[in-house]
């Protein structure tokens, strides 16, 4: 079994692309406690890759899926959304569906390239990261899975012969 850890970048104050003391500390705190992994992918974001390093891993490769949503994808959903309202807009099967669909295959594609029960840590942004969950399980409940996505926090995606198996919120 293959796992992808995807998690949000950690804190920084807007407008600055950068993380801030309080992100830094606590992407050092949560790298403590993450084991090891064979592949570390990030977002394009400086926020992104600071949050891997901070947390300990020297990212291997820059991801610009992992970096931000199409612009399209704005006029269908509100950032700042809980689980449950992303399936909403989903489930109506216009543009994010696709996307959303189109973000299933790259994680696919992307675990092909890690060993036999390999992992990767993938530091992506908020709004993204809940999307792809859904595109990747898109029969459970969210209800149970409440809000959007906090910083630092993720989920993680467990792959078998190429099919999702299962999904883990990580909260912290």
């Amino acid at each position: 079994m293959k796992v992808l850890e995807l998690r949000r970048h950690s804190k920084r104050t807007i407008p600055s692309p950068h993380l801030n003391q309080e992100g830094i500390d606590k992407a050092r705190k949560l790298g403590e406690e993450l084991g090891e992994y064979d592949l570390i992918g990030s977002s394009n974001a400086p926020r992104a890759i600071e949050t891997a390093v901070a947390m300990g891993y020297a990212v291997d490769e820059i991801c610009d899926e992992l970096s931000m949503t199409p612009d399209y994808i704005e006029n269908e959903v509100v950032w700042g959304m809980n689980f449950s309202e992303f399936a909403d807009v989903i489930r109506k099967k216009g543009k994010t569906y696709n996307y959303v669909q189109e973000m299933a295959n790259f994680l696919l594609e992307f675990a092909k390239k890690l060993p036999n029960n390999g992992s990767a840590l993938l530091v992506s942004h908020g709004g993204l990261i809940e999307l792809v969950a859904i595109g990747c399980f898109p029969n459970e409940d969210y209800g149970s899975w409440g809000k959007y996505l906090g910083t630092c926090e993720g989920v993680k995606i467990y792959i078998e012969d190429g099919i999702f198996e299962k999904i883990e919120l990580m909260r912290i």
